[in-house]
């Protein structure tokens, strides 16, 4: 009966589907790298310490599919910063100069916040409903 046309949001639905499809590398990359994990476990290649070096491979994944699906110096820096938490991860699962999670795990806020202020600085917020 009443017909309400407003046109339709194509750059909202490509934005949307292009989320998805970063959630849907990272969970499968995500997938893929715990089931490895653990069957090289199984099979007795690595034991239980290594397997947790799944955590930072996790991270660094999804540094690489960000690089990929968000162009630009916001998904650059915050590639370099999903980098840099895996290379803490791993310092810290290993132990690399007497580096334990307990003692520096400020760095992980500190990282946090920087990726924050980075991404508030170099991001356009594209998110906003659009004012038809």
């Amino acid at each position: 009966m009443f017909r309400h046309s407003r046109p339709y949001p194509y750059a909202f639905v490509l934005r949307i589907r292009g989320v998805r499809a970063v959630r849907r590398m990272v969970w499968g990359g995500a997938l893929i790298l715990l089931g490895v994990g653990y069957l090289l476990r199984n099979v007795g290649l690595i034991d239980n310490v290594d397997a947790w070096l799944v955590a930072p491979a996790l991270v660094a994944l999804s540094g690489i599919v960000r690089l990929f699906y968000e162009p630009g110096l916001a998904g650059l820096a915050s590639a370099a910063l999903r980098f840099a938490v895996a290379a803490y991860l791993v310092v810290v699962i290993e132990h690399i100069g007497g580096w334990t999670f307990a003692e520096t795990w400020p760095v992980l806020l500190i990282a946090a916040g920087v990726g924050m202020v980075a991404r508030s600085l170099c991001r356009r917020d594209a998110t906003e409903e659009p004012n038809w």
